[in-house]
């Protein structure tokens, strides 16, 4: 912790200047500036969305260029969880798994400014994680992620032109408007708390924000969050930094606009279905910030800009070309959905309840081995995020399960099987909450809940033909860490022939779009 606290204080040093407005202005200085802050978060697709309707970068890069000319002070900024996961992060180009890659040159082409760490950005190896630092031009700050390193924690630091540059835990922006008025802004970046790979460490979110806004506050005329945590752990950090008018957070998926005191909380959609947009004024004489905040939404209304749509249409061709060379034809359409009826794939179902398309899935896999008794999957694997209607491609079913996974078929006594039911239930509202088919279901008798297998509850010593993924037999799914192959109450495990390219089970992605042109049977 000392090693972090003398690096915190020396880092924190770093000054940037981006000033606009340096020619003479005859204006007479006001003292006010306008400052603007277009918000992104949690975005892992590029192209537009929903058949083209919605979102897409290279309409937010339209955004940012409109927003500069209304004010040169304008800083577009990504609250986490950008470079993992997405359809076209799981191929390969030059040699290398994309991990990310397509997001950060997108994100070069719109003008991104600053960034924090979401918990999805170690998804990735550390060497993927320093490929995607080394090509960003954006700024990253984060007050409480470390990288572990042969010398102990230290921050995360990309080389640039030759020049290493640390990931400070804060950032000041040194602004000037037309008429002389200057401005310091003090950018502050933290990310929850989560399971971290080997290579990175999370200190104390809250205790790191606090002190980072202790030591830069005199430095500053005021200051602004990027968080990329819960809506409930930004409220919690809002109570303690009253003093910070603005947090800019990610990790939920839905907009949301929230007030803790004086502090407003702000979240657009995930994927830029929506961005948000802060016009803040301060005033030097008063010392007070003012600002309105404003909801905007990213369709086929915005003209898309010429040099981010061409950076986009790049990895399209790169996406195509691999899905092709996977045996998947990404513009093959395998089922219509009618528009008022769409499958349902936002976040906030899938982590909670049966949908439309969990069932599909579920149904899917069960086509394999039509056999089976039971049918379980983790819902975390579904990253849509969208309701599909329209048309379905084979690439949109690449990009509602990027992970893609093998299914396996797997032998287990009853007590197992109920025991990772229970679990499952108790995962509500993350991916850990698990999805299964219709031969499972809840009797909530005698104010009881039990799993029952078709008409007849799950017997504890009876052995249960289950396909599940390959991910959920690895220990890593919240609450599972039994769940491994070395369990006592697994008799078997069957696994696809990996040479048969014919064998379904090799490929979950495979399996449904089979399913669906066979008519879902």
């Amino acid at each position: 912790m000392k090693h972090f606290t003398l690096f915190f204080l020396a880092s924190s040093l770093l000054l940037i200047a981006a000033c606009t407005g340096s020619k003479k202005s005859t204006k007479k200085d006001d003292n006010k500036i306008d400052i603007t802050f277009l918000q992104l978060n949690d975005v892992y697709e590029i192209a537009p969305l929903d058949n083209g309707k919605v979102a897409g970068m290279a309409r937010v890069a339209t955004v940012n260029k409109q927003l500069k000319q209304e004010n040169p002070n304008t800083y577009t900024v990504l609250s986490g969880d950008f470079l993992s996961p997405s359809a076209i992060g799981t191929l390969k180009y030059e040699g290398k798994t994309i991990k990310g890659k397509q997001m950060v040159e997108t994100m070069n082409a719109v003008g991104v400014d600053f960034v924090t760490f979401g918990n999805h950005e170690f998804d990735i190896k550390e060497t993927e994680l320093q490929d995607c630092l080394d090509l960003s031009n954006f700024k990253w700050v984060s007050a409480n992620i470390k990288h572990k390193t042969a010398a102990g924690y230290e921050p995360f630091a990309k080389t640039k032109n030759g020049t290493k540059e640390i990931v400070t835990p804060t950032y000041i922006i040194n602004a000037k408007d037309a008429d002389g008025t200057t401005v310091r802004v003090g950018v502050i970046g933290t990310t929850l708390n989560f399971t971290m790979p080997d290579y990175a460490r999370y200190y104390n979110a809250d205790s790191a924000a606090i002190a980072a806004y202790n030591f830069i506050k005199n430095q500053t005329d005021f200051v602004v969050l990027l968080t990329h945590q819960s809506i409930d752990q930004d409220k919690q950090l809002a109570a303690k930094l009253p003093q910070v008018q603005l947090i800019m957070g990610g990790h939920e998926h839905d907009n949301m606009l929230e007030k803790v005191g004086a502090v407003t909380i702000a979240k657009a959609d995930a994927n830029v279905k929506t961005v948000y947009i802060h016009r803040l004024q301060f005033d030097k004489k008063t010392k007070k910030l003012s600002f309105k905040s404003e909801l905007k939404a990213i369709n086929d209304k915005i003209s898309q800009e010429p040099q981010t749509f061409a950076v986009v249409e790049k990895w399209n061709k790169i996406a195509e070309d691999n899905c092709i060379a996977i045996g998947m034809n990404p513009k093959n359409v395998v089922m219509n959905v009618p528009t008022d009826r769409p499958l349902e794939g936002r976040e906030t179902f899938v982590r909670s309840q049966r949908t439309n398309l969990t069932l599909l899935i579920a149904n899917a896999i069960r086509s394999t081995n039509p056999k089976a008794d039971a049918v379980i999957y983790n819902s975390g694997s579904i990253r849509v995020d969208d309701q599909l209607s329209g048309n379905i491609t084979e690439y949109d079913i690449l990009r509602t399960l990027p992970f893609g996974g093998k299914i396996l078929t797997v032998d287990m006594k009853g007590k197992l099987l109920s025991q990772i039911l229970e679990q499952g239930a108790k995962n509500i509202g993350s991916g850990g909450f698990l999805q299964y088919d219709e031969w499972i279901s809840q009797n909530k008798d005698n104010q009881k809940t039990e799993f029952w297998l078709g008409k007849q509850p799950i017997e504890p010593n009876k052995s249960y033909k289950v396909l599940i993924t390959d991910f959920l037999l690895t220990g890593k799914e919240k609450g599972l860490p039994y769940l491994t192959r070395d369990n006592p109450d697994i008799l078997n495990v069957a696994e696809p022939d990996s040479k048969n390219k014919a064998d379904l089970q090799n490929d979950l992605r495979l399996a449904i779009i089979d399913y669906l042109k066979k008519g879902g049977k």
